[in-house]
C-alpha cells in the first residue's frame, strides 16, 4: 500500500508453508487505514472446491496451526 498524499507506504508478508491461504483486505478511508489478513484452510474459491481439488486442509480435533506476520510502514523519502 502506498500513499503519496501522507508520504507514507506499508507491506506485509506471511510465510505460505506454514498457513496457506490467508485472505488479505484493505479498508480505505479519508481519515483511516485498516488492514486485515485472515488465515483459511481453503483458497477463496471455497470449501467445496478446495475439496474437489484435494487442496482442503484440515487441523486436527484440538490441533492448532500458528502462523507468523510481518508488517513494515514507513515515509516515503
Amino acid at each position: 500500500m502506498v500513499d503519496e498524499r501522507l508520504g507514507v507506504h506499508g507491506e506485509s508478508g506471511f510465510d505460505t508453508a506454514r498457513f496457506p491461504s490467508v485472505f488479505p483486505w484493505l479498508h480505505l478511508r479519508e481519515v483511516a487505514y485498516a488492514a486485515g489478513f485472515e488465515p483459511s484452510t481453503h483458497p477463496v474459491q471455497g470449501e467445496a472446491a478446495a475439496r474437489e481439488h484435494g487442496s482442503m486442509t484440515l487441523p486436527a480435533p484440538g490441533g492448532e496451526r500458528e502462523c507468523t506476520t510481518a508488517f513494515r510502514v514507513g515515509r516515503l523519502d
